[in-house]
Order: C-alpha cells, then sequence, then structure tokens
C-alpha cells in the first residue's frame, strides 16, 4: 500500500533503511559517566565509530538520502535522528528513544517532508510510534494486472496528508508483544489519460478525487532478535489485520491480513545469513493505491500489484577486514489476484550486492550501500543504515 511506502519513509527511509519494521526491541547501553570530550575513534580498536556521540545527551545521527528508486527516479534529501538513551531494570536491554526528521525531493517532481518519534515507556514494556508527514508522489501505475498498462504504465499523483500511531505492549515477561496501529492517509487523486483509448480513458478519469484511507491494525510479533539495527541471531515474525472502515472516516470498507517472518542465523565466525518471507492479503474492494505490492530492492514501488503478494529475500553478510563487510542478496515474489492462480503469474525477481560498515559498536549499527538489479532491467542503490531484511 503506498501509505506503507510513506510511513516507511518516515520511520525507514529516515534511518537510511529499507523497511519499517527494522526498528525492534532491543539494544545495549553503557550506563552514563561523567561527561567527558565526546571521541568519534573507538578505545578498543581505534576506528572511526559514532557511538559515544549517539548516547549522548545532545547525540544526534545525520543520514543523506540518495534516491535511486525506479518508481519516483533520481533525488535525495537529508534526515536526522535523535538518540535518547534509556535505562532498563534488572539489566535488561532497552532500545533508544529517537526522533526523526527528514525531506527529500526527487526529479519526478515527488517530494516529502515529515518527522517520527519512536518511545520507550517503563522498563521496555510499552512502546509507541508516531509519525506525520506531507508527501507528493508521482509514481508510475501498471494497472493491477492489466494486461495494457503493464506495457504502457500512466503516470499517477497523490498529493497527500498522512499521520501514524502506532502502540505495543510486551506480554508478561516473553519476548511477544501485542499492539495496535492507527494510520489516517487523505489523497487527492490525479492520473494521466492515454490518447486513442477513450474507454479506458473514462475508467481512469472515475478514480480521480480525492481518497480517505482510515485503519486501524491490531497486530502480535515475536521478537527475539539480539540487535534492533543489524541482528546476526534470532528472528523477528508476526502477523496483523488491517480494518479500514467508513465509520472511521474512510471512503470504503475492506480488510487485509499481513504476515511475516525475518530470521538471522550466524553460519560460520564471519558468515551471517538473513532470511525474509513476507505475505499481504487483501479481502474487499481498495482504492487502486491501496493494492499490495511487491516489496524488494532493485524493483520499482507498485510495479507488480495484485489483490496478494507473496514475496522471499535472503542476504548473506561477510566480514573481510576489521569493521568492513560485504554482502549479497536474491529475492523474489508473485503479484496474484488468486492463490488459485499463483501458476498463472511470473515471478518478479531481483539481486545485488552491497558493503557496510560497523559505524556504531555499541549500538551493533552498520551502514553502507546497496546495489540491485530487477528482473524488469531496473537498477538502483540505496543508502543503508541498520538492516535491509
Amino acid at each position: 500500500m503506498i501509505k506503507s511506502i510513506i510511513v516507511g519513509l518516515m520511520v525507514c527511509l529516515v534511518m537510511g533503511g529499507y523497511s519499517l519494521k527494522a526498528i525492534g526491541q532491543t539494544d545495549t547501553l553503557p550506563k552514563k559517566k561523567e561527561k567527558k570530550k565526546i571521541s568519534f575513534r573507538d578505545p578498543e580498536d581505534g576506528a572511526f565509530d559514532v557511538s559515544e556521540f549517539l548516547i549522548s545527551p545532545t547525540g544526534f545521527f545525520p543520514i543523506p538520502i540518495i534516491i535511486t528508486e525506479p518508481a519516483v527516479g533520481y533525488g535525495g534529501g537529508a534526515s536526522i535522528l535523535f538518540f535518547q538513551p534509556h535505562k532498563g531494570k534488572g539489566g535488561d536491554k532497552v532500545a533508544p528513544n529517537i526522533t526523526g526528521v527528514a525531506g527529500l525531493v526527487t526529479q519526478n517532481k515527488t517530494w516529502l517532508a515529515g518527522a517520527f518519534h519512536r518511545h520507550v515507556f517503563g522498563d521496555n514494556r510499552v512502546i509507541s510510534t508516531t509519525a506525520v508527514a506531507k508527501p507528493d508522489i508521482f509514481i508510475k501505475y501498471f494497472g493491477n494486472n492489466n494486461e495494457f498498462l503493464s506495457r504502457n504504465p500512466i503516470t499517477m499523483n497523490l498529493d497527500s496528508w498522512v499521520a501514524h500511531q502506532g502502540v505495543k505492549v510486551r506480554l508478561g515477561d516473553s519476548k511477544f508483544f501485542a499492539g495496535l496501529n492507527y494510520t489516517f492517509f487523505r489523497t487527492e487523486v490525479s492520473l494521466d489519460t492515454i490518447p486513442g483509448r477513450p474507454l479506458l480513458n473514462l475508467i481512469l478519469n472515475r478514480l480521480k478525487g480525492t481518497s480517505t484511507i482510515s485503519t486501524i491494525q491490531p497486530k502480535i510479533n515475536w521478537d527475539k532478535r539480539d540487535n534492533i539495527f543489524t541482528p546476526t541471531k534470532g528472528f523477528d515474525t508476526g502477523v496483523s489485520f488491517t480494518y479500514n472502515a467508513e465509520w472511521l472516516g474512510a471512503d470504503e470498507t475492506f480488510y487485509s491480513l499481513n504476515t511475516y517472518f525475518k530470521g538471522y542465523f550466524p553460519i560460520a565466525s564471519k558468515l551471517y545469513s538473513s532470511w525474509r518471507f513476507d505475505g499481504k492479503f487483501l479481502l474487499g474492494e481498495a482504492p487502486l493505491y491501496a493494492y499490495p505490492f511487491i516489496q524488494l530492492r532493485g524493483i520499482p514501488a507498485m510495479r507488480f500489484q495484485s489483490d496478494n503478494t507473496l514475496v522471499v529475500e535472503s542476504e548473506w553478510r561477510y566480514e573481510v577486514f576489521r569493521r568492513w563487510s560485504v554482502l549479497g542478496f536474491v529475492g523474489g515474489g508473485k503479484a496474484i489476484n488468486s492463490l488459485e492462480n499463483f501458476k498463472d503469474f511470473e515471478w518478479a525477481y531481483s539481486g545485488g550486492t552491497g558493503i557496510r560498515y560497523k559505524i556504531a559498536k555499541i549500538f551493533g549499527a552498520h551502514s553502507g550501500v546497496d546495489f540491485a538489479w530487477g528482473s524488469a532491467g531496473d537498477f538502483a542503490f540505496y543508502i543503508v543504515f541498520g538492516t535491509s531484511i
């Protein structure tokens, strides 16, 4: 869904990463010491490291945003993350509170500005995420498996406002979390017309106008990752049910079910593998921009879109020298209108390579760049902070 792109931009593109779900529940923070001059050199290996800066009372992390997303073209922007250390009780590992602001613009006149805040309450018991954004998106629309539009996409403009509030609560002393999200998305939809296609243009003109989505989303997840930024072992899995309702202010009623599994496995002393399995299933009739689509590095957003999407992705990272790593990744997915027609739809796939540097040892956070190629002939590269899976 387009609103997932926007909320993801606020909580993930701001992070320089690829998915909103990259933010987890655990991290290790040192005890606060008496004030001293901040060093950007690690005391153990002497390498460049921003850990001390991030945990300082005014710690922030500026991240350049370089956009090569094929769906919106080349562009750029900047984001700033502010970190506030958060202490747990009884030796528990607790993630920091994080506030972020971001702005970006692309060559096809897409732009976005917004902010988010993620706050941990108590002893890592309650986690709140708030985001607000003003996006104006120009994106290619491929017609949701329409034979003509899949070969001749048209430009769709979504001049929008989005607000998001999510809260999740730890269940007892377990690694299970239950939560509830609310998202409000209002957009003015406009579509290009196609010369010589009067009947199709008539349908497209009916899709123009103001559209409102207002959803509540109960969810549950089990998070046993060892690190919130660049996990090396453990897993994060969950399921959510999204309810878009007229009584909440939406234009129409529909439902969707989202499931995911992310696993992180150390294979050898310097070799790590990551896996992602993702399924999205729409029930009912939704606005044209709200249908699930395949989300993989190197594949344009909304390029492969339908009622249901299934995605699998794997990434392998090898530590080559001190803090430096190289990685390779591959993924594939299908966008289908029915599980019964699974064999009738072709696989979309992508692959690529990347470089990582452990930029904040205390947080276990790596940063770097990914280069990705998609099956539709697209190429993109991504500035990354944290995991891409």
